[in-house]
This record gives C-alpha cells, sequence and structure tokens, in this order.
C-alpha cells in the first residue's frame, strides 16, 4: 500500500510498502490495512500513525480530508509535520503570536474572515502539534 499527505505547500510524506495507517477522523480513530474498501473520511488535527516493514512514522496532522482506493491512501490537509522535527518551543511561540493576534482581530470592527482563518488555522495545528509530541 502507498501513503502519501498533501499540503497546501507540496507533498510533506510519502511512504510505499505500507503495512497500515491510523487516521484521525471525526468520526474517531481509522484504520486502514491493504485492501480497504475505497472511502472519504473527514481528517481532524491529531496524529497519524503510518506502519512499515521498517517501523512506526508518527505525524501531526491539522483538518483535512482523507481517500483510501485502492491500494493507496491519500491525505489532503492544511499542514502536517513529523513528530520528531516537531520544535515544541516554537510551537507555543506560534500559537502565543496566533492567539494574540485572534483576541486583537476580535476587537477590530472589520475583521478579515481569510486572516481570521489562517490565525485559527496556526492555533490549531500547534495546538495538535503539543498533544502527539507530549504523548511520545
Amino acid at each position: 500500500m502507498t501513503f502519501e499527505i498533501v499540503t497546501p505547500t507540496g507533498i510533506v510524506y510519502q511512504a510505499e510498502n505500507v503495512n497500515s495507517v491510523t487516521l484521525p477522523t471525526t468520526s474517531g480513530e481509522l484504520g486502514i490495512l491493504p485492501g480497504h474498501i475505497p472511502l472519504t473520511a473527514e481528517i481532524e488535527p491529531g496524529e497519524i500513525d503510518v506502519e512499515t516493514s521498517a517501523g512506526t512514522t508518527k505525524l501531526a496532522v491539522d483538518k483535512g480530508y482523507a481517500r483510501v482506493l485502492a491500494d493507496r491512501v491519500s491525505v489532503l490537509a492544511e499542514a502536517a509535520i513529523d513528530v520528531k522535527a516537531i520544535d515544541l518551543s516554537a510551537v507555543e511561540d506560534a500559537q502565543k503570536r496566533a492567539e494574540a493576534a485572534l483576541e486583537a482581530a476580535r476587537h477590530q470592527k472589520e475583521i478579515d474572515p481569510a486572516e481570521l482563518e489562517r490565525l485559527e488555522a496556526v492555533a490549531r495545528f500547534a495546538i495538535a502539534q503539543k498533544l502527539v509530541k507530549s504523548k511520545h
């Protein structure tokens, strides 16, 4: 089975010969094995586990969608990062800046909806990274 995560910046993770993938969906944790039926699911911020013969890779992911078709699993997400690459101090700084900017934006008379969504996404993904990193 092949697995990939695609974000607006491009492909951030790709693996072949995958034994299983565990995804955080809005309906709960979903395990995918080779030969899974075709499926589309909404991904919520959380942890993705990718199991190969070489071991398990853990990734933090923001919201998005997953598609299973034949032996290919594709995740389209706002953001994703390998747990090993997460720098907690940088994540905490980004979360604080985003939350402060959100608070300031809420006090303005006119709020740019796109900027508000961007700030919420930064804060949401920072929280997801912290939660996933704290588990490992």
